[in-house]
């Protein structure tokens, strides 16, 4: 099971971003910046939870 985090930008709300371990702050926990006006990336909410379908399946 994997947990997708969902992040949208408050001021141009893109959803595109990079991480850095330079951008890890108290504000900024996740270390995401938007790639276009480089503000702190927030997260939508959405949190997706997708199955590992590759796993082989116990019978």
């Amino acid at each position: 099971m994997i947990l997708i985090n969902h992040f949208r930008c408050p001021c141009c709300h893109g959803s595109q971003y990079r991480t850095s371990i330079f951008d890890v702050s108290e504000k900024n926990p996740s270390g995401a910046k938007c790639i276009f006006c480089k503000s702190i990336m927030s997260f939508d909410g959405a949190n997706t939870i997708k199955e590992n379908t590759l796993a082989p399946q116990p019978n």
